[in-house]
């Protein structure tokens, strides 16, 4: 009887015992995928199989991220959705979601690439374009590449500065604008127009003191206005929106120009402090669809991409062909000559967070 009992346990067992077995032989997952290795085909499977791209700070309407995004879904089938923030908040988010990740990609200011590395919330690839693109332009395990750059511009409303458009951040001062600053704590573009004072008045990278003082003596003349961005400029909200680039800027000017009376937009270089930098590329260490977080890389720096930028009025970061008929809508070419090109991520982050750091403690509560 005992006998016959065990025999029947053991077959009743059987199929437990077969899969613990099973399970001890099973081999350890590879781990992640090397996304660089894969082919374009391999990127291509991949991307369509996960069908979506989610970004961060990337709207339709900054430097023509719109045109990219169609092609990406008229090309592969990605659908995508972007909301926009900062670039700190950018990578807070990456690093807040990391145990329930929902977003991919994101575009952040040369100097946030450094410091998304250090706070580990970066994944490298190296797109098929990678040796085209200048060394000082990327992280050489791709954790951040430069897509484009711009120059700090300003937007001038003429409508309600009647006519005039200050040339200088010394004629800026001496008038009486209302001048728009953005989010200078968090926002790499904020941050770069502070640099760009200070270059004005004899500071630069290491001493971002005066730029700070310049705009702590606008504070106190009551001249800084806390609307930023397109849509309140294109409201005809904002004299002189101070903190964008000149792709920004130059979009602004040929929408708003065309749909109200009530602005008319102008854009320039302050003559004696910009700055032209880029913003980076940074891919989600925990993206949900990481198969199409580097199919859209690969987009975005491929020929047709970096065109997009382009038609956006940024400039590419890699050297190519670009249509006649682009030039004629860019800015005069003499208003650049006195623009300071940056290349120095190390030296640029701790200016912008030095920056922050001085906005946060003596300029915003002089504006409240």
């Amino acid at each position: 009887m005992k006998i016959k009992q065990s025999f029947w346990i053991m077959v009743a067992l059987l199929p437990t015992i077969l899969l613990a077995t099973a399970c001890k032989e099973k081999k350890e997952p590879a781990g992640p995928v090397d996304l660089s290795s894969l082919t374009l085909e391999q990127l291509i499977e991949g991307a369509k199989k996960e069908g979506h791209v989610e970004s961060v700070g990337m709207p339709d309407d900054w430097a023509d991220w719109g045109s990219s995004w169609k092609a990406l879904n008229d090309k592969y089938g990605l659908t995508h959705f972007d909301t926009d923030m900062s670039s700190a908040e950018e990578i807070q988010v990456f690093k807040a979601e990391a145990d329930s990740p929902t977003k991919d990609i994101g575009d952040v200011g040369h100097a946030y690439g450094k410091i998304a590395i250090a706070e580990d919330v970066v994944q490298g690839f190296k797109p098929s374009t990678w040796d085209s693109i200048p060394d000082w332009a990327k992280d050489p395990q791709g954790r951040w590449i430069l897509s484009y750059t711009g120059t700090m511009a300003w937007a001038v409303n003429t409508k309600l500065t009647g006519g005039r458009v200050p040339a200088t951040w010394k004629e800026l001062k001496e008038g009486d604008y209302r001048v728009s600053v953005g989010n200078v704590v968090g926002g790499a573009s904020s941050q770069a127009m502070v640099i760009g004072a200070a270059f004005a008045y004899g500071g630069g990278l290491n001493n971002v003191r005066p730029g700070i003082e310049y705009f702590k003596d606008l504070a106190r003349a009551g001249r800084i206005t806390g609307a930023y961005g397109g849509e309140p400029l294109g409201r005809g909200e904002i004299e002189v929106c101070a903190n964008y680039y000149d792709y920004s800027c130059l979009g602004w000017k040929e929408r708003y120009n065309a749909q109200s009376p009530n602005v008319h937009i102008e854009v320039t270089i302050p003559q004696d402090g910009a700055i032209t930098t880029g913003y980076c590329l940074v891919f989600n260490k925990t993206a949900p669809h990481p198969y199409a977080t580097a199919l859209t890389i690969e987009y975005l720096l491929s020929d047709e991409g970096q065109i997009d930028r382009a038609r956006g009025f940024a400039r590419p970061i890699r050297e190519v062909k670009l249509p006649s008929e682009f030039q004629s809508r860019m800015l005069d070419s003499r208003l650049y000559k006195n623009a300071i090109t940056i290349n120095d991520p190390d030296t640029l982050s701790a200016a912008c967070q030095e920056v922050g750091r001085l906005w946060e403690e003596e300029v915003i509560p002089l504006m409240n």
